[in-house]
């Protein structure tokens, strides 16, 4: 059983460099799996991709600037203070959406 562990947390880890979240780990499964580990304590409450993370009461300001900053690291993009916002961050949807708006405006090898 050890082993299936060392896997899944292997693949986190890869998850969490910038350009490894290819298609063994598309965008939306890493950020419903850090939503669900670090918003909702590990508990999957069953969430849509469109339900509010505000009004399931998952993302406050701290959560927020943490989600950030995994956005920042997983994927390689800066997020702007003036992009912090429910229009991005509210919901799975919007954040995928995000990510990829921000993402089409790297350099090519990044």
């Amino acid at each position: 059983m050890a082993g299936a562990s060392d896997t899944g947390s292997d693949m986190k880890n890869d998850a969490s460099r910038p350009g490894t979240s290819g298609a063994a780990n598309p965008p939306r499964q890493v950020v419903r799996a850090y939503i669900v580990e670090n918003l909702f304590l590990g508990g999957d409450t069953g969430f849509g991709d469109g339900d509010s993370l505000l009004d399931a009461g998952a993302l406050d300001s701290t959560a927020a600037m943490e989600l950030v900053a995994f956005l920042e690291k997983t994927f390689g993009i800066k997020v702007e203070d003036s992009e912090i916002s429910p229009d991005n961050l509210e919901t799975v949807d919007r954040i995928c959406a995000f990510i990829e708006r921000k993402t089409a405006l790297l350099p090519a090898g990044q």
